[in-house]
């Protein structure tokens, strides 16, 4: 669980940039064709940042299976055979692991932690303002103007649960609520904005209602808070603001008199803003969220031909290919990250053990004292027992200091997976299938133990399972493979992995 959480931090540092440079460039594209694919675009974006460094699923190799497949399909209607095919396994496209040392993983994790706790409790406090300024709004009585402009934007939105109220803690119309929307109108707004200014601005919310921008909003602040630390997120963030308020600004344009009217009457209504100070933090959804107001206004009192036909259907096909592109390469280059803690090597504490049979020769002393002289008989076996044992022991005595050279030449190779060594294979040898095993039509795979020492050579190879007529020419290929020296902390260690070999006939 550790290593899972220091490998989301990590891979979410590189992974987060390229999927919103990815957006960007997808999100220029495509402005033309409208705010909607535009919102959808930053918003795919944001989901992505947020799951894609979680997940270990490798494209490349199920691409590789998949060929593998097929190149199966295709060796099936070959004669029997005719060819061999020798398939080193397994393939890794990482470029090596990151070993994490055993006290830098508890400083990154609490520091990660530390900063994830921060967000999740401004989160909670912001749903709490939330809460609270619903609970002190004041509930607003309309005018029959107002009546009719409320019930007009509540059937053409399909919205009839929604509530209209007032509070001194907001600079401009807002919503909140999940299921029990409520539209906050700051106070005494409602008496003095123009009857065409009122209807830009409950259409505008009525389109936020529709879409459940709330619900969504506060979504996106959930899923996003592992990585709510990353500053791509937080462009990313303001971008799914921004492109939300001009699809929704597009909606309630349709919904009034007109583009110009309600591009005239959102200037109105921004130049009734409170002072910023009054501006509460909070996770609602307002019509001034985005500091776009500009960019609104222009997009629409000015017309652009939208795009139709084939350069439609070729910038659409680009994106899409672009975001399989940046996805599978964001997967594919993943960082993995093992937490290497070395075990305490036991063997000193085993070979202490000895020294106690050195014990025994004391009991041998008494036995030239009690001999009797009665007993002449006996005397002779026994004679032929003291020489060897209290002589022996004493002068191998001087050998024990054997064991204290042991920790030293027994040092403790580091385990590395099989997918993260066989991308640093620098030479490898093909086996050279054995002639007997193909007459005998004998496939399958040889699994084999290696231990890798630091200038890149195998010094110790056996075999841990496959079939005995492949065995041999298995040995002979991956004793002769160099890798590059796998690093840890910078520094050269030996490796304890294994090495696949498959051995395959054409048609069978």
């Amino acid at each position: 669980m550790k290593a899972f959480a220091l490998g989301y931090f990590v891979n979410s540092l590189w992974q987060t940039p390229l999927l919103l440079a990815a957006a960007w460039l997808a999100a220029r594209a495509t402005r033309r064709m409208g705010a909607g694919i535009e919102h959808s675009i930053w918003a795919t974006a944001l989901l992505l940042e947020a799951l894609l460094p979680a997940c270990i699923f490798d494209p490349f190799a199920l691409l590789q299976s998949a060929g593998s497949f097929v190149h199966h399909l295709l060796r099936i209607a070959e004669p029997h055979g005719t060819t061999i095919t020798i398939t080193i396994s397994p393939v890794s496209t990482h470029g090596g692991g990151f070993a994490s040392p055993a006290k830098l993983l508890p400083v990154l994790l609490a520091t990660y932690s530390v900063v994830t706790l921060y967000f999740g409790a401004r989160l909670a406090w912001r749903a709490w303002q939330s809460s609270a300024l619903r609970h002190r709004a004041q509930l607003l009585s309309l005018t029959t103007e107002g009546t009719t402009s409320w019930q007009r934007c509540a059937n053409l939105f399909q919205v009839h649960n929604a509530q209209l109220a007032s509070t001194s803690a907001i600079a401009g119309p807002v919503t909140i609520g999940v299921f029990h929307r409520l539209l906050l109108l700051p106070s005494g707004w409602l008496e003095t904005l123009r009857t065409e200014d009122l209807d830009a601005a409950f259409a505008h919310e009525f389109a936020h209602m529709r879409r459940r921008d709330f619900a969504k909003n506060l979504f996106y602040e959930l899923i996003t808070l592992p990585i709510a630390y990353h500053p791509a997120l937080w462009i990313t963030r303001a971008r799914v603001a921004e492109s939300r308020e001009l699809l929704c600004d597009a909606l309630a344009a349709e919904a009034v008199a007109g583009r110009q009217q309600y591009a005239r009457s959102l200037l109105r209504l921004a130049s009734k803003l409170c002072t910023p100070s009054q501006r509460p933090v909070l996770h609602a959804i307002g019509i001034f969220d985005a500091n776009n107001l500009e960019r609104r206004v222009m997009n629409l009192t000015h017309t652009t031909l939208p795009l139709r036909g084939l350069k439609r259907l070729a910038i659409s096909a680009g994106c899409v290919v672009l975001a399989l592109g940046t996805c599978a390469s964001a997967l594919g280059l993943r960082i993995p990250i093992e937490e290497s803690v070395p075990p305490v090597p036991p063997a000193p504490v085993a070979e202490s053990a000895p020294p106690p049979p050195l014990a025994p020769p004391p009991p041998t002393t008494p036995e030239p004292a009690t001999p009797p002289s009665p007993v002449p008989p006996p005397a002779a076996p026994l004679a032929a027992v003291p020489p060897p044992a209290p002589v022996a022991p004493a002068a191998e005595a001087p050998a024990a200091p054997a064991p204290m050279d042991a920790p030293q030449t027994d040092a403790q190779p580091m385990h590395i997976s099989p997918g993260i060594m066989a991308s640093n294979i620098t030479g490898k040898v093909a086996p050279v299938y054995p002639d007997d095993a193909r007459a005998g039509k004998i496939q399958g795979t040889v699994v084999l133990h290696a231990i890798i020492e630091k200038d890149g050579k195998i010094s110790n190879l056996t075999v841990v399972s496959g079939p005995k007529e492949l065995q041999m020419a298995a040995l002979d290929a991956v004793r002769q493979w160099t890798y590059k020296p796998y690093l840890l902390n910078g520094n050269p260690t030996q490796v304890d992995t294994t090495i696949s070999v498959n051995f395959h006939i054409n048609g069978y």
